[in-house]
């Protein structure tokens, strides 16, 4: 029995950097074995078996062949005689195609280090194609590794090949989701979606970003050209602004009420943060988005062109904003919307280090309208909150909150 740290951790530690997981493999051991040395199992599939005292995962060696197209289409074999350099094999990429040894050596049967140095994504054996998640993969790592890594030529046309004949539409809505989030939180996020137009598989599996690409910008405000190099570039910014994942989703989605506009109507699209919303609810159905993100890309989406306007606004408009976007007990909400502002802001070609100093005002805007509270409105203004109703209470508030934003704004202005 030999245990052999295994894929990523291997290629994390070949680029100096700190594995988040440590996964093992041990080769010439049985399921009985592993158990009698304390190991748990917890693999259904395949035997994996969890560490009595690191909680890192040891799985049996084993060799994989297609039974299909799909992902879980595989026959396994996890006997005793699989060799390292067969398990080493099934996996996609040569740089994740590494074996390290308790001593530290490298065990590198298919060139995954000569890759690495060169920073190259190559397909460690034609099997990848086997496997449609692998083009995600691919890309996911791309963006997580940099622009500079370069895409096989032969590996490109396997991926190729899986989007001609059909394979990535067989990808279930929560593997596609699950790179997705990876993507946007690595370093490079538009590297992923780069890389999937580069690979054809970006208009498979995000139609509606794909369509972006044709989608024509007004020039005065975009010398970008397109609503596609907008958006990454606004991922870019929303990224150097450390965005959170759901403020990178916001960002993403923020601008595809423009893929709806008539095409004889471009450059202009007006109303586009409307007509979105609609687009931005489905796009995150599909990507089974948790509630609360999908919920606040929608508001983001509505009212992110508010953030354009804010020195024309008055402070009737900024009291409709806030309840129209249920911010009285929302922080979060009025937070996202200044990043979203200042990385739509920034992202155009030209303007990566636009100040932002206009926008902030947006947050002491907002302290004003929170801090206004109905039971001190009703004790300042002598009245009885229990004979109040509905759309009674609706205008004490709105009028309050008016008057407190306009004081905010005049103090601002001295």
């Amino acid at each position: 029995m030999q245990a052999y740290l295994v894929g990523g951790a291997v290629r994390d530690l070949e680029l100096g950097k700190i594995p988040k997981d440590q996964d093992w493999v041990v080769v010439g051991a049985t399921q009985q074995e592993m158990l009698d040395e304390g190991f748990s199992q917890v693999g259904a599939d395949f035997p994996v078996f969890l560490h009595p005292e690191t909680g890192d995962e040891y799985a049996l060696a084993r060799r994989e062949k297609s039974t299909g197209k799909g992902y879980h289409d595989f026959e396994t074999d996890f006997g005793r005689d699989v060799t390292l350099e067969e398990d080493l094999f099934r996996r996609d990429l040569t740089i994740n195609s590494m074996a390290m040894t308790d001593t530290g050596q490298v065990i590198d049967p298919y060139g995954g280090l000569i890759d690495l140095n060169n920073y190259v994504l190559r397909a460690t054996s034609a099997a990848f194609k086997e496997d449609p998640v692998r083009v995600l993969r691919l890309a996911r790592f791309r963006a997580q590794l940099g622009p500079h890594w370069k895409v096989e030529t032969g590996t490109m046309h396997m991926c190729n090949v899986m989007g001609h004949r059909g394979d990535l539409t067989e990808l279930t809505a929560e593997r596609v989701s699950k790179e997705l989030f990876k993507a946007l939180e690595s370093d490079h996020p538009r590297v992923f979606f780069d890389t999937l137009d580069e690979l054809g598989a970006l208009e498979i599996l995000f139609p509606v970003i794909f369509k972006m690409k044709s989608v024509k910008e007004n020039l005065k405000w975009h010398p970008e050209g397109n609503t596609y190099e907008h958006t990454m570039l606004v991922l870019e910014a929303a990224k150097a602004y450390n965005a959170t994942l759901p403020q990178m989703y916001n960002a993403l989605v923020h601008d595809f009420g423009k893929t709806l506009t008539d095409p004889k109507d471009y450059p202009s699209h007006h109303g586009h943060e409307n007509t979105g919303v609609k687009l931005v609810n489905a796009f995150s159905d599909e990507m089974r988005v948790p509630a609360a993100t999908k919920k606040n890309s929608a508001i983001i989406c509505r009212y992110h062109m508010h953030m354009h306007r804010l020195h024309v606004m008055r402070a009737k408009t900024y009291v409709k904003m806030f309840d129209g976007m249920g911010a009285a007990n929302n922080s979060q909400i009025v937070s996202d919307l200044l990043v979203m502002g200042v990385a739509d802001m920034r992202g155009k070609l030209g303007s990566e280090n636009a100040k932002a100093d206009e926008l902030w005002k947006l947050i002491s805007l907002y302290h004003g309208y929170r801090d206004v509270k109905f039971m001190d409105v009703c004790g300042e203004k002598g009245y009885d909150p229990t004979k109040m109703k509905g759309e009674r209470c609706k205008q004490v508030l709105y009028q309050a909150r008016t008057v407190a934003i306009d004081a905010k704004m005049e103090a601002m202005e001295t």
